[in-house]
């Protein structure tokens, strides 16, 4: 265990230095430990006032050129003061310091280039924020430099992981050959435009079916989901009209719709067709009777 210091110790260290600072290293000490330890003991602490040879070198030390480093703590050690003490006084005279002083463009040029260097060898300090580019959308993003992120958010950090998967296996979107060249935009979709013919084929009262023909407006709604198109319009032979929607996952924005097409559109019928209903058909194996199944 480190030994206390007594009064008498730092007395004479005192006496012999004239500073606090140097004091609390004679005796291991920080320097605020030591003025408190004065001043409980009743020492008069002796202030040094500035010399005029001392602001002269001051004044002398600031008149460089503004390219040129100010050597602030050679000199603070050639005075016997503190570099912070050297700083308060340059303040009060009103010297301009290194980061106020204009510098000329070939020095910044030359230090932006060694910045650059030492940045290239050891990296961005610990911390400091760095703007980058997200792949996916282009979007600049700020981030701290340690940060491993590389896009903007997650939804992009998705796409970039699955780029090239189709991560919804049934939304595989393009023309069928057997409908007549009519695109879908998954295979739900599809392999339900051939269950219908199907049923047509097999005496069902079904007439014929058309794909999106109709767009409804909801006008009294000023602000957001504003239309809505079904999938599929099924014509029966009684001569009754139904709508089909084709949902393999559902999602807010479709669930609006079809809640606004019921309140604002009441005498037309819509059923919805889910992904149970493509699994009882697989269940049944009935995608073995139907041609062209996905």
């Amino acid at each position: 265990m480190k030994p206390k210091v007594s009064d008498e110790e730092i007395i004479h260290s005192y006496t012999q230095t004239g500073n606090i600072w140097k004091t609390g290293e004679a005796v291991g000490l920080c320097g605020q430990s030591v003025w408190e330890r004065l001043k409980k003991l009743g020492i008069q602490l002796s202030i040094r006032h500035w010399t005029a040879d001392e602001i002269e070198g001051l004044r002398q030390l600031y008149s460089v050129g503004s390219d040129e480093p100010i050597y602030l703590t050679r000199y603070a050690n050639s005075i016997g003061r503190r570099k912070s003490d050297v700083c308060r006084k340059a303040k009060e005279l009103g010297l301009a310091t290194s980061y106020s002083r204009k510098k000329s463009p070939e020095y910044c040029k030359a230090l932006g280039i060694r910045t650059r260097e030492w940045i290239k060898q050891h990296g961005l300090p610990r911390g400091y924020r760095e703007i980058r580019v997200c792949p996916i959308c282009g979007k600049f993003f700020e981030v701290p430099s340690s940060a491993k992120q590389v896009c903007c958010s997650y939804s992009c950090a998705t796409r970039k992981r699955f780029k090239g998967v189709n991560m919804y296996s049934r939304s595989k979107g393009g023309k069928r050959e057997d409908l007549d060249g009519q695109y879908f935009r998954s295979n739900y979709e599809a392999n339900y435009a051939r269950f219908l013919n199907f049923l047509m084929a097999n005496g069902e009262p079904i007439e014929k079916w058309e794909f999106e023909p109709d767009t409804f407006e909801f006008k009294k709604i000023k602000k957001g989901t504003r239309f809505y198109t079904p999938d599929f319009k099924i014509y029966y032979k009684d001569e009754h009209i139904e709508y089909h929607e084709v949902k393999g996952w559902d999602y807010t924005k479709g669930i609006t719709q079809r809640k606004r097409f019921a309140k604002y559109f009441p005498h037309l019928k819509l059923l919805v067709v889910d992904g149970d209903f493509f699994k009882d058909i697989k269940r049944k194996g009935m995608d073995k009777l139907i041609p062209y199944w996905e």
